[in-house]
């Protein structure tokens, strides 16, 4: 076999290595892009607003029912559900719903006058734990013609084992005090 012969096959197996090692890096890290994707989607929801349906769904009675002494608004569960649903298991949703995820931000901004930006989100999924993220999100807030502030929003996520793409939990860790700002 010629020099040039050896040289050409030796360039061949060095760039089909360089293939096979890119494409299986590339697999791996779409799981967590479709993970990180699926948090800044949350965040959205979160941080855009306020959602004048949210608000119209969750504070005119019209949408109140009241069976078995107990308050039910078919309307907004269904709202949160096409809204929220397909990035949470069943329980997550459950969980994420009752400790106010969905509404707290978009109603502390309604009620005060407030509109929320999402600026940015940067995820971090764990090294030791897969399923296990951290957010931080920074998020613009404006009362009328005033200027633009930007609080910071850390929180960690959950992604279920066996459900891909759908949270566990989702919980926030703290936020600048903007909850405070937006109630003021």
């Amino acid at each position: 076999m010629s020099h040039k012969s050896k040289k050409r096959k030796s360039l061949l197996w060095f760039g089909l290595l360089v293939f096979v090692f890119g494409s299986l890096l590339g697999a791996c890290s779409k799981t967590e892009d479709s993970n990180t994707a699926v948090i800044k989607t949350v965040l959205e929801h979160e941080f855009f607003g306020p959602d004048e349906k949210l608000m119209d769904l969750m504070w005119n009675p019209k949408y109140k029912t009241v069976v078995n002494d107990k308050e039910e608004n078919k309307e907004l569960d269904q709202y949160l559900e096409e809204k929220y649903g397909p990035y949470f298991t069943d329980n997550g949703l459950y969980l994420f719903v009752a400790a106010f995820g969905g509404t707290s931000y978009q109603t502390f901004a309604h009620d005060s006058g407030y509109t929320l930006n999402l600026k940015s989100v940067d995820a971090e999924q764990n090294k030791d734990l897969p399923n296990f993220y951290t957010f931080t999100a920074k998020v613009g807030y404006q009362k009328g013609d005033e200027k633009e502030k930007t609080g910071t929003v850390q929180g960690n996520v959950t992604f279920s084992e066996n459900e891909k793409g759908e949270m566990t939990k989702f919980q926030y860790d703290g936020d600048d005090e903007l909850r405070k700002i937006l109630q003021d």
